[in-house]
């Protein structure tokens, strides 16, 4: 009775409400984003292959979010979304080069700087770049790429855009160390003050080479062909008619590639362990988009707006605020989880977010959830697509064709319906037009113009060398 009385006041201590042990403590956060990530691929949502044993134990101790959909298929502007609960048309972060988060916006970061937070975040991947404005609020932000300095200086710059071997180096870094180096020991400094501590895991972005180790663990032993995993968007070898041993062999080494991160998140949950602070510390795992095999005829992201480049994990731990082993089966968005983390640190909703908690359907509590407005306008793309629990409707603006899919009866998305006069489709069109009124008002309550970056020497050049730019991602 005692253990039981003195946890539920630890509980209620974690909202500022009572004090366990004589010490008040706001719930801490670490936020990982592992890029590139399809949930399909996770073996927490039900993947044959267990490529994510830690995150199926974090699922387990927390809430999966079965339905979660990016707000765009590609880097940047869904980390500006998830940093700024804003729709990307809002936010203004959707092309490659020329834009950047505007300083006039508040993101997640500042809001827990302002809340009395330590606030830090490491990062791999090139799109994360400060120079795109997503340092905003962070006190550390750290680019966690041994090479970066031989990259990014301008003495390198001509020598380093000219030479192939640089560029293959770009692609083949292994930066999972290296973040987990920076992370676990800002961590060591700042474990006894609350934190929004945000991790970006970039080697499941091609290519994909794990350690030795990761890449035979679903590889099949006796294959001896030419796949090893690089040069995933430039080789034309890798194509939709390859052969089939040759596409198991480059999907089991994107599966290692996740393992490889998952078996990072793990080393990070264990230092919030050693350092006494796990039950005190909201854990949110998730990634910013998915990737094609194609699954519709086409590699890489930035292409499209289906199910394998826009569904992606949500795993949301939080001892004593939220139950254990809870699934939540509704869509949910990119844009929703700064107002989850915010209300699970007890911290006031303030306007400005377009966005909304998750708490409630989290706790199993009746929740409307909205649908999920997803948007691609990179490289003169003009694509929306907004997603229910039961079908998602694509509008291209460029031509104004609509198309839309049950995701029920159809949910690998290969019979697209153009009919909206009625049934499933006249409730996707009123879907649509709905959530484009919504993001109309959204952009007249937040009159945003996206700034230009100001790039450091070589940063264009690393975007394209890493399969940016151009439709690359």
């Amino acid at each position: 009775m005692r253990t039981s009385l003195h946890r539920s006041l630890c509980a209620l201590a974690l909202f500022g409400l009572v004090a366990c042990a004589g010490e008040e403590r706001r719930p801490s956060v670490l936020l990982v984003s592992i890029d590139m990530l399809r949930a399909d691929h996770v073996s927490a949502y039900g993947y044959e292959r267990r490529t994510t044993p830690t995150l199926e134990a974090l699922a387990a101790d927390g809430v999966r979010f079965e339905r979660h959909i990016s707000s765009a298929p590609w880097t940047l502007p869904a980390h500006a979304a998830l940093f700024t609960s804003l729709p990307d048309s809002v936010h203004g972060c959707v092309e490659g080069s020329g834009n950047a988060l505007a300083p006039g916006v508040t993101t997640l970061a500042e809001r827990f700087r302002d809340a009395g937070y330590r606030t830090a975040g490491f990062y791999a991947g090139p799109y994360l770049h400060e120079a795109f404005g997503l340092g905003q609020g962070f006190e550390e932000y750290a680019y966690c790429v041994p090479e970066a300095a031989d990259l990014f200086t301008a003495e390198q710059v001509a020598a380093w855009a000219g030479d192939p071997a640089a560029h293959r180096r770009s692609h083949h870094g292994v930066t999972n160390p290296d973040v987990f180096k920076a992370s676990s020991a800002w961590l060591e400094q700042h474990a006894d003050e609350p934190f929004f501590l945000f991790v970006h895991l970039w080697d499941a972005h091609f290519d994909f080479v794990p350690p030795p180790s990761f890449a035979k663990r679903f590889a099949d032993s006796a294959y001896d062909g030419w796949v090893d995993g690089r040069e995933f968007f430039f080789d034309p070898r890798i194509r939709a008619d390859m052969d089939a041993r040759d596409l198991n062999q480059l999907l089991a080494l994107y599966d290692g590639e996740i393992m490889w991160c998952d078996a990072h998140v793990k080393l990070l949950l264990e230092r919030l362990d050693a350092l006494g602070i796990a039950e005190d510390t909201v854990v949110v795992v998730t990634s910013d988009h998915g990737t094609e095999f194609f699954d519709h005829g086409q590699k890489g992201h930035r292409r499209t707006l289906y199910d394998e480049a826009l569904r992606v994990p949500l795993i949301v731990r939080a001892p004593g605020l939220l139950p254990a082993g809870q699934a939540v089966q509704g869509v949910t968005r990119t844009v929703d989880v700064g107002p989850t983390l915010l209300e699970l640190c007890g911290l006031d909703r303030v306007a400005g977010l377009e966005g909304q908690s998750l708490v409630a359907a989290a706790q199993g509590q009746p929740a409307r959830l909205r649908p999920a407005l997803s948007e691609l306008l990179a490289d003169q793309n003009q694509l929306l697509s907004v997603t229910t629990d039961r079908g998602r409707i694509v509008w291209n603006r460029a031509t104004d064709a609509v198309a839309w899919f049950d995701l029920q009866a159809d949910p690998d998305e290969r019979s697209p319906r153009t009919d909206l006069e009625e049934g499933l489709g006249a409730e996707l069109a009123q879907a649509l037009a709905q959530e484009v009124q919504r993001l109309r008002e959204a952009a007249e309550r937040h009159p945003i113009q996206a700034v230009a970056p100001e790039l450091p020497p070589g940063l264009e050049q690393a975007l394209h060398a890493s399969g940016y730019g151009g439709g690359g991602d």
